[in-house]
C-alpha cells in the first residue's frame, strides 16, 4: 500500500509541475489567449507599446511569464523569472531543438545562444530562474531587443 501511495504523489506532483506556458515563438499570438487558463496563472496587465504587446503572467509558483507579441500577432519573445522554469518546450516551440542541443554541449550555467535565427538565455538555480529567447527576425522593427527580459 505504502508504495502505492508513494507512485500516486509522485505522479500528482509531475503533474502539477508540468502546467506552464504556451505561448509559442514565432506561433499566433492565440497561443497567449490560452494561458493564462492553462498555467492556471494570473494575468496580472497587457501592456502596450507602440509596436508591441507585452503580455504579463504569474504561474501559482510564483514564477513570472511575459510574453511580447508584434503587432502582426506573433510572438517574438518570451522571458521568465522566479523559483521554477516555465515549459520551455511548449515556450520555444520548433525553436526547443537548439535549447536541447546547446544544454547537451554545457557544463552548469548559464545557457546562452546566439544567431541569426534564435536568441536564449537561461539561467539561474534551484527557487531562482531567470531567462528569455527571441527571435531576431521577427523582432518589430525599432525594437531594442533589451526590453526582452
Amino acid at each position: 500500500m505504502l508504495p502505492t501511495r508513494i507512485a500516486h504523489a509522485m505522479l500528482g506532483a509531475s503533474c502539477a509541475l508540468s502546467f506552464a506556458a504556451h505561448a509559442t515563438l514565432g506561433q499566433n499570438a492565440s497561443t497567449v489567449d490560452s494561458d493564462q487558463t492553462h498555467l492556471r496563472a494570473v494575468a496580472r496587465a497587457a501592456t502596450t507599446q507602440s509596436a508591441y504587446t507585452v503580455h504579463l503572467m504569474t504561474m501559482p509558483s510564483g514564477t513570472l511569464v511575459r510574453e511580447y507579441v508584434a503587432r502582426n500577432g506573433i510572438v517574438f519573445g518570451v522571458a521568465w523569472e522566479g523559483p521554477t522554469l516555465p515549459d520551455l518546450k511548449s515556450m520555444l516551440g520548433a525553436s526547443f531543438d537548439a535549447y536541447v542541443a546547446a544544454t547537451a554541449t554545457r557544463r552548469g550555467t548559464p545557457l546562452a545562444v546566439s544567431n541569426s535565427d534564435l536568441v536564449i538565455f537561461s539561467g539561474g538555480h534551484l527557487r531562482a530562474f531567470s531567462g528569455y529567447a527571441y527571435l531576431p527576425q521577427a523582432v518589430p522593427a525599432g525594437v531594442d531587443v533589451g526590453v526582452i527580459q
